[in-house]
């Protein structure tokens, strides 16, 4: 199996140009690898849906008569605008834009340390007036996209477009926008876009689909090497080996394609996929789902859809690789939405530098890794293949609920779910779904636009709150430090844009007493739903 040979070529095959969600080059793309497995007579599927597309047609960025090299972002409007430049910095926060008066100026912004966080600082700019903004990246000698959505949450629904221009320059060009906005000179950016949202995206499914299935994204930002080509190669790789031994699933709208503009804009060609699957009542058919994505670095993360397979995962692969809850960011959490087992394998963090960059390419890589990275799934799938269902760990579902619940034990509620759970067990894959499905959501601590950190994914999601709930019930709280403590206990669920709590509410009349009796109160709310679930199990052949 010559994974460099045939990512390579791949590489070379679908160019280094964007491959963008419902594009004339996504069709193209996909068709060629449904091509690929009708040659290895592997029986093939494809299905379609609707998404939004979006492409760069021109930019031009003119500084007195030199042109420096820009990109567009994507969902950028079109405009022409000539203005002031005036330089912002890595300000993000609300209260970092006070008082600056960006109106019929284009601000200039360095990209913030965590970079899909940058849509904050250019809702900001927009909102102290920037004609357009112009994004400086970290480094000196790349250009990178981004998608730009002007929201303030990340819901599943339909968002609005950004509604000034924005580019990217590399470092070195921004350097030279810099000394432009000290000298108080004017900059001139021109850009074309075309936006679609009736466009049409596909996936690509092949081979034995109760499994193993290897996936992968076909979709790119720029040259896209190991986000995700390399993915897409080590599929095809995989696929040469096992034939009809295994599945394969190539999905479209990875990056971007959720129509209308929304919040929660990627991974929609899987999101996509799985809920047809599942509306029909067909999701339960497909095997364990081992997805590649931004491999090449040197660090592999396997990152899993519940605690019963990163418990299942420890025990085949043993502790010298780390081990995370699924990440959003991934097509594997489209599985996990639903209560499918699915994992990431990924290095991530190692490829933030040339993420979404024309410097993601195939020199950019540590091809060892990528082998080791794919000996992983390999293993992985020879277990499953031998164990089906088994490799899983349930036994977890049902300690890490008790764990929890322990924090609470002075709770009768509590105490009884524990007593509750003692008698549980769950013996197949259907009650491991349905207490996934009903117990796993993403959980964002803080709130939207001050705190920039990752959702994390999280299981039992009900009882997240346990501790901080406990923390109220344990100490006073007077009026003047309520708010602060409070602010800092808002958990959010995104894409469901659900609060777990919320006690902000009694901020301004809340006597400790009271809080802290309507933190136990949630805390038994919470324990309650849960052991709905589990009772669930037990009392239906589900």
């Amino acid at each position: 199996m010559k994974i460099r040979e045939i990512a390579e070529k791949l590489f070379l095959e679908l160019g280094q140009q964007d491959i963008v969600a419902g594009s004339r080059e996504e069709r193209e793309s996909l068709e060629k690898i449904r091509g690929i497995f009708e040659e290895l007579q592997l029986p093939v599927e494809t299905y379609s849906f609707q998404c939004s597309s979006w492409r760069e047609k021109h930019v031009s960025l003119h500084l007195h008569d030199h042109e420096l090299k820009a990109v567009a972002m994507p969902n950028s409007p079109s405009g022409s605008v000539e203005a002031k430049a005036v330089y912002v910095g890595e300000r993000i926060l609300r209260e970092e834009f006070r008082g600056l008066d960006l109106t019929g100026k284009i601000a200039v912004v360095k990209m913030y340390r965590k970079i899909d966080e940058i849509s904050w600082q250019y809702l900001r700019a927009v909102e102290r007036g920037a004609e357009a903004v112009i994004f400086v990246d970290p480094y000196p000698d790349r250009r990178r996209r981004i998608v730009i959505v002007p929201s303030v949450d990340y819901t599943f629904s339909v968002g609005s477009p950004p509604p000034v221009p924005v580019a990217s320059v590399s470092l070195l060009d921004g350097l030279k926008l810099f000394q432009a906005a000290n000298r108080g000179e004017k900059i001139s950016l021109e850009i074309e876009t075309d936006a679609d949202n009736s466009a049409t995206t596909g996936v690509v499914a092949a081979g034995d689909l109760e499994g193993p299935i290897f996936t992968a994204h076909i979709d790119k930002w720029l040259s896209g090497f190991t986000d995700n080509v390399l993915g897409v190669g080590i599929v095809v790789a995989l696929a040469e080996k096992y034939r009809e031994n295994a599945g394969f699933i190539v999905f479209g709208s990875e990056e971007f394609g959720a129509p209308g503009y929304s919040p929660w804009y990627w991974i929609w060609g899987s999101r996509s996929f799985v809920s047809g699957l599942d509306e029909r009542d067909r999701l339960s058919e497909l095997g364990l789902i081992i997805n590649f994505d931004t491999l090449g670095g040197q660090n592999i993360s396997l990152s899993a859809s519940g605690v019963d397979l990163l418990s299942g995962l420890r025990k085949i692969l043993g502790d010298s690789y780390r081990y995370t809850p699924d990440q959003v960011i991934f097509d594997s959490f489209s599985f996990t939405m639903h209560g499918h087992p699915a994992l990431t394998i990924h290095t991530f963090e190692d490829t933030l530098p040339i993420y979404h960059t024309d410097k993601d390419v195939p020199g950019n890589v540590d091809w060892q890794k990528i082998e080791e990275a794919v000996q992983l799934a390999e293993i992985i799938a020879t277990n499953y293949m031998k164990n089906k269902w088994k490799m899983l760990d349930y036994t977890v579902l049902i300690d890490k609920v008790k764990e929890k619940a322990m924090k609470l034990k002075d709770i009768k509620e509590a105490s009884e779910l524990i007593d509750f759970l003692k008698k549980i067990k769950i013996e197949n894959e259907k009650q491991a779904h349905y207490i996934r499905r009903e117990l796993t959501r993403p959980i964002f601590a803080g709130t939207y636009g001050e705190v920039f950190e990752d959702p994390v994914v999280s299981y039992p999601y009900l009882l997240e709150a346990i501790e901080d709930l406990l923390a109220l019930t344990q100490s006073p709280m007077d009026n003047t430090k309520g708010e602060s403590k409070l602010k800092a206990l808002v958990k959010t669920v995104p894409g469901w844009e659900t609060k777990i709590y919320d006690l902000r509410i009694l901020v301004n009349k809340n006597a400790g007493e009271e809080l802290r009796y309507l933190a136990r109160q949630l805390a038994t709310a919470y324990l309650a739903e849960t052991r709905k679930i589990f009772e669930k199990v037990a009392s239906v052949a589900l």
